[in-house]
């Protein structure tokens, strides 16, 4: 019989932690700019990444390459992006949903997947899969990283429904520069 004691432990723990995490807010400034559907993609394939690697590779990473040194490149990123939401041209909703499946799924994929490599989800992903049942981890952890981070998609979604494209315009490029000064600031001065 199969023991999902270590799935349902894994998806409440994740579930708790990532609730109201810095990563909610990028999505929400992803989901007024993309297609709520390749949001949710992404995010669950970034977030399928990363607990994988949680659960398999453990702190391998972190002997390689400084955990601090990918956060701040992060957090350079996406200064970088929300100036390029700022600056970049309106374009029709048509035009958008065109490009979408070329070049935003790796934008959001990439996205989310530096924000969230070494957070404190992983690790925790790391932890739980310690005491073995690494499927149903993986399992459990990238099921929470989805459904928490969908109550950020679905209200970016909203507010692309609801809030003259200025204003969201302006929120996104908020949201990312804001979430990367955020991150370099734990990353430099914490």
């Amino acid at each position: 019989m199969l023991n999902l004691y270590p799935l349902i432990s894994a998806f409440l723990i994740i579930s708790a932690a990532e609730l109201g995490d810095k990563t909610q807010l990028l999505t929400i400034g992803f989901a007024a700019k993309y297609p709520v559907w390749e949001i949710i993609l992404a995010v669950f394939s970034a977030s399928a990444v990363l607990m994988g690697i949680a659960v398999v590779f453990g702190g391998l990473i972190n002997q390689f390459i400084p955990l601090n040194y990918i956060q701040i490149l992060a957090g350079i990123l996406f200064i970088l992006f929300g100036i390029w939401n700022f600056l970049g041209k309106e374009e029709k909703e048509e035009e958008v949903k065109k490009k979408a499946g070329k070049s935003s799924f790796w934008i959001i994929f990439g996205g989310f997947f530096l924000a969230e490599l070494g957070d404190k989800t992983q690790l925790m992903a790391l932890a739980i899969s310690a005491k073995g049942a690494g499927i149903q981890v993986w399992i459990g952890a990238t099921l929470a990283m989805v459904f928490i981070n969908s109550f950020g998609i679905f209200a970016g979604g909203w507010l692309k429904k609801h809030v003259p494209a200025l204003w969201i315009k302006i929120f996104g490029t908020a949201v990312f520069i804001l979430f990367g000064l955020w991150t370099l600031g734990e990353n430099l001065l914490w």
